[in-house]
């Protein structure tokens, strides 16, 4: 028995992770969410010799709408590392007329392997918790053992 593919394409684009560098801001223009923050990027570079070097940090703005505007939103700070699904599109800045390419995401996530954080489905989380383990039955149960306590303290004596 041979299983079909769909028909359909997998959505590929660009991908982005980083770190959360501003607050970010989340805005709504006629009614559409808007998600604007700085991200930023750690490089590293290699050496033939598995050394590695430390190289500036670079900045960047991420844009969200829509859905991923909301969840953006709701889910990251300040210093959250995450990944991001997106697209790069050409962008004018209005001021300067400068021409870059805006990235613009359209899903995030937590960056699992900077993070501490659990993954999964509140379904699949609650499948993963160990079962409640019964007590084993005794025949005797623990009582702690009673101490006598003097009625009231005695006075300490000065030497």
């Amino acid at each position: 028995m041979s299983e079909q593919s769909p028909d359909v394409d997998p959505e590929i684009g660009e991908a982005f992770y980083g770190f959360v560098a501003s607050e970010p801001q989340l805005t709504y223009h006629d009614g559409k969410p808007r998600l604007y923050f700085k991200a930023g990027q750690e490089h590293d570079e290699y050496g033939p010799d598995g050394s590695r070097t430390k190289l500036p940090t670079t900045f960047h703005d991420v844009v969200a709408f829509r859905g991923a505007a909301k969840s953006g939103g709701e889910t990251l700070s300040k210093l959250d590392w995450f990944v991001a699904h997106s697209r790069l599109e050409p962008n004018s800045n209005p001021n300067t007329g400068v021409e870059t390419k805006e990235f613009i995401a359209n899903r995030f996530g937590p960056d699992a392997a900077r993070m501490n954080i659990e993954i999964g489905s509140p379904r699949r989380l609650s499948q993963m918790e160990s079962p409640k383990r019964q007590q084993p039955q005794r025949q005797v149960a623990f009582e702690p053992v009673e101490q006598e306590q003097p009625e009231r303290e005695q006075p300490a004596w000065a030497m």
